[in-house]
């Protein structure tokens, strides 16, 4: 690799960094720094009640929403993770609109006994 690297590997390297932050809606067995909170908001057009639509593809949005926040923070993980949901109807169909928010957390080393 030359001095001038290729966007695309570092926006792959990126991006296989950002989905390897942990997201928790509970605590971690980590010691760890708190770095900030984050918050996420989106709308898109599900029925999260239909038995067709995955709620985890759903969902995936929001959650690397949430990774890309912690990432910037050179973070580990968003722990503590709330979501919370909305169907709007609008025009005819239906919209799901989703509020996430998490804090975000640095691991740090610890020593035994110390």
């Amino acid at each position: 690799m030359g001095i001038f690297s290729d966007k695309n590997d570092t926006d792959k390297e990126d991006l296989k960094r950002i989905k390897e932050i942990i997201i928790s809606t509970g605590n971690i067995n980590r010691s760890y720094v708190v770095r900030d909170v984050v918050f996420a908001t989106t709308k898109i057009e599900a029925d999260l009640f239909d038995p067709s639509v995955d709620p985890n593809e759903s969902l995936a949005g929001i959650k690397l929403e949430l990774q890309q926040k912690a990432y910037a923070y050179g973070a580990n993980a968003v722990i503590n993770c709330h979501f919370d949901h909305d169907h709007v109807l609008q025009d005819g169909k239906t919209y799901l609109q989703i509020f996430a928010y998490g804090t975000v957390v640095q691991y740090i080393q610890s020593t035994i006994g110390g």
